[in-house]
């Protein structure tokens, strides 16, 4: 017999830093103006010299 066993999977919406650093690099407006994730947004902003806003 075979069973089988689901498990609930949970997504959990945590922005990271190269999350910002993708946005800013695509050109993406910032989804967030704090922690981690605008830290790498406004990073990749200073090293590229681009704003993308």
């Amino acid at each position: 017999m075979l069973t089988t066993v689901a498990q609930a999977q949970t997504k959990q919406n945590i922005l990271t830093k190269y999350d910002g650093e993708f946005d800013a690099a695509i050109a993406l407006p910032p989804r967030q103006t704090h922690g981690e994730y605008w830290q790498g947004y406004l990073g990749y902003t200073a090293k590229t010299g681009n704003a993308p806003f």
